[in-house]
């Protein structure tokens, strides 16, 4: 009986170092990296834009990466650059009807829009983007757009603080994209989402007994991007012990051949497998004590805070894409409806557009090839906030 314990233990292990050695021997399985994920590096695409920025640093031949790179914010637009459709004034903001006067005309009253890719507007023409529609509607109003793509809210506070006290605004809007909720949790994109496009490095924050904590962008130039994946030990120690998931899964990204379980096809399937879990969003809006929906109302009650300092009105806007406002149709509300209506119940202003969209789709094609608003898309959401402005104006 023993012996064949011992046989089969043998057997079973030989079996187990034969696939570490064969099936894993190009660190994949069924086209997905399998950990230890020792470089940081989840796709093609993130592969190339970290040789993009290594011979930027050895040539400088500039990436794309060097032209937004922003060592406090992760990435930005630079203030007067762009080219065609995307262009960005003085101030950073993307240019829309016309380019912002430095000096507000006592005529006008300015709106900063804040976000990530739905408010920027990506896919769509300079005039296309709901922010620029609105500017265009509304008379005796403009519109400065300070969104950036594949922003989390976390960025589009710190970019408020920073780039808008010149901008007079009277209100602040803040677009928050459901599905882009977990970019707040991380300091690294791609360990929150395996196939973000980029290499790229952000601040966040996070939540203490007094509030919220700033943990500054880990990197501080393109050059110390390359050092972080020449040294594993680096990368972690850059984005801290506290990094939720890395925290949740060491094994998966202790430096190669450190740790026990990367020695086993078994141990390497395992911990890739507890590495991938956690990151459905939907408890996050559901649980009040879960502690990233708790982060994440604590960011949008910072950016009130930090509105209310510029002397500006505050409006969160819920920007949900093609998946959100599937579940919507499926579940009567979005999974994120009851931590927004948690928030007006506080007193902030929210406004979530699913219920425009949804209205629009059976004759509106919303959404461009790459999952943002179409120019179709981005005219509901504008049409949705001009008239949530309009029953504002009427007391509704």
């Amino acid at each position: 009986m023993v012996k064949g314990l011992v046989v089969a233990a043998l057997a079973l292990g030989l079996v187990d170092q034969v696939l570490l050695r064969t099936v894993l021997a190009d660190g994949e399985l069924l086209g997905r990296k399998v950990a230890p994920f020792d470089p940081p590096l989840f796709s093609p695409s993130q592969v190339e834009s970290l040789a993009r920025i290594r011979r930027h640093v050895e040539t400088g031949d500039p990436p794309a990466e060097s032209f937004r790179f922003d060592p406090e914010l992760g990435w930005c637009p630079r203030p007067d650059s762009g080219h065609g459709e995307f262009r960005y004034d003085w101030a950073g903001c993307r240019i829309g009807v016309a380019p912002l006067s430095r000096e507000l005309d006592s005529s006008q009253r300015r709106v900063v829009t804040i976000g990530c890719s739905m408010t920027h507007g990506e896919e769509v023409g300079a005039l296309e983007t709901w922010s620029a529609q609105i500017d265009a509607e509304l008379d005796g109003v403009e519109v400065a757009n300070l969104g950036v793509a594949a922003y989390g809210i976390d960025q589009a506070l710190l970019r408020l603080r920073r780039d808008a006290a010149d901008l007079a605004p009277y209100e602040v809007w803040l677009g928050f994209f459901p599905a882009a909720a977990g970019r707040v949790t991380t300091g690294y994109r791609p360990l929150i989402r395996h196939w973000s496009i980029d290499v790229a490095f952000k601040p966040r924050f996070s939540l203490t007994e007094t509030g919220l904590s700033l943990r500054p962008n880990p990197v501080h130039s393109l050059e110390h991007v390359v050092r972080l994946f020449d040294s594993q030990s680096d990368f972690l120690a850059a984005l801290g012990e506290d990094e939720p998931w890395i925290r949740r899964a060491r094994s998966a990204y202790a430096p190669r051949g450190s740790h026990l379980l990367h020695h086993s096809f078994l141990g390497r399937v395992g911990a890739t497998l507890l590495e991938a879990g956690g990151r459905d969003q939907r408890p996050w809006f559901q649980k009040r004590d879960h502690e990233h929906g708790r982060l994440l109302s604590a960011i949008v009650r910072e950016t009130a805070r930090a509105a209310d300092e510029l002397g500006a009105g505050f409006l969160l806007l819920a920007l949900p894409d093609a998946r959100d406002l599937d579940s919507a149709r499926a579940n009567g509300r979005g999974y994120w409806a009851d931590w927004l209506d948690n928030l007006g119940d506080e007193g902030l202003r929210t406004l979530d557009l699913s219920s425009a969209l949804l209205a629009a789709e059976a004759s509106t094609e919303l959404f461009a090839q790459n999952g943002h608003y179409s120019a179709a898309g981005n005219r509901v959401v504008a049409q949705g906030i001009l008239d949530h402005l309009r029953a504002e104006a009427q007391g509704h």
